[in-house]
């Protein structure tokens, strides 16, 4: 049996890093992985880090800073295939901070494994957003559509994108760049995760009759499912895949799920204009988030571009990705999400 080869995972220790990991894992690779030094002593679930899952399973581990050129040459020594998962995930943050960890550290990373001459195949993590706020005319949101990030962290993720594209088609470098959409599973702290709990503790569940657009999913397995499968299959491996699971439940369909899953009142009110929400409330999540960040020094406790993001409607086609024989862990997101409150409540996480 022939030795499979050394997989490189950035931002290891995160949500979707140990999940990465653990499937690189059970598929029998070599692995290697790294994450900012900070991110491994200890579990930190207000930061979404859990290296134990590493040492659980006797990983080797580097401790690096994707900013830092220099530091990229132990990590990508003899490794052949890339996972970058490390970001900045932060709408928040500042554009210094956004470009300087998701294109630079991108483009330093990926220099430093074409220099080291090994590299058989870089697989990334983009973002399902990049597309903007999505048209009706628009959908379903497709890999060959020009990308409209709406905020500076979907511009700087765009940007990483098109330096991943452009290096590794400069050098024939077979490469997926992953657009996943609302992730859940599992150790989720933040985005899906955060979407996740906030639906399950809202009791009643209320919400206005006209907010059907459709909200995307696709759990964390099918993720780095998808990613395995893109760095192992035999056919033309290129560009941008959107990654997200068959279903389109409305956000009224979501918001009665949760409340039937939790036992809640579920109450459906009136229509709304969409418009009057999203300045309103846009309005004064700008307000927190500017105090948060400029005054307090502190993470926001509200995004207001994400707030914008959630009240559109976003249809994604998969067909690229299944046209390459993917199959899904979880086509229809019930069960999963199911499984993902259920692990939430025995962590006592809520």
């Amino acid at each position: 049996m022939s030795k499979k080869p050394l997989c490189l995972v950035t931002g290891a220790c995160g949500f979707m890093g140990t999940h990465m990991v653990e499937v690189l894992h059970e598929a029998g690779y070599a692995i290697r992985a790294t994450d900012l030094p900070t991110a491994y002593p200890d579990d930190n679930k207000k930061r979404g880090l859990f290296p134990s899952v590493l040492r659980s399973l006797g990983v080797e581990f580097i401790g690096a800073d994707l900013t830092d050129a220099a530091a990229m040459n132990p990590l990508v020594k003899d490794v052949e295939i890339i996972f970058h998962i490390a970001g900045l995930f932060k709408y928040s943050a500042t554009w210094e901070a956004l470009e300087a960890v998701n294109v630079g550290g991108t483009r330093n990373l990926l220099e430093a494994a074409l220099a080291e001459g090994k590299l058989k195949r870089f697989i990334m993590w983009g973002a399902g957003g990049v597309y903007g706020i999505a048209k009706t005319e628009m959908l379903p949101l497709k890999e060959d559509m020009q990308t409209n990030p709406p905020n500076n962290y979907l511009k700087s993720k765009d940007l990483a994108e098109k330096v991943v594209m452009e290096l590794c088609e400069k050098n024939n470098i077979p490469h997926a760049v992953l657009r996943p959409t609302t992730v859940y599973g599992p150790r989720g702290v933040y985005g899906g995760g955060q979407f996740l709990m906030g639906m399950a503790k809202m009791n009643p569940s209320m919400i206005p009759s006209n907010f059907t657009g459709r909200v995307p999913f696709i759990h964390v397995r099918d993720v780095v499912g998808a990613a395995l499968h893109l760095a192992e299959h035999q056919g033309e491996v290129k560009g941008p895949y959107n990654v997200n699971d068959n279903s389109t439940m409305t956000a009224v369909e979501v918001s009665r799920f949760f409340a039937l899953l939790m036992g809640n009142m579920f109450i459906k009110l009136p229509p709304i204009p969409k418009e009057l929400i999203i300045s309103g409330v846009g309005k004064v999540a700008g307000m927190v988030e500017h105090v948060a960040r400029d005054i307090l020094h502190l993470p926001s406790p509200v995004e207001a571009d994400m707030l914008a993001l959630s009240i559109g409607d976003f249809v994604y086609d998969n067909q690229k990705l299944r046209d390459t024989g993917y199959e899904f862990i979880y086509p229809d997101p019930r069960p999963g999400l199911r499984d993902t409150i259920n692990w939430y409540r025995e962590q006592g996480w809520m």
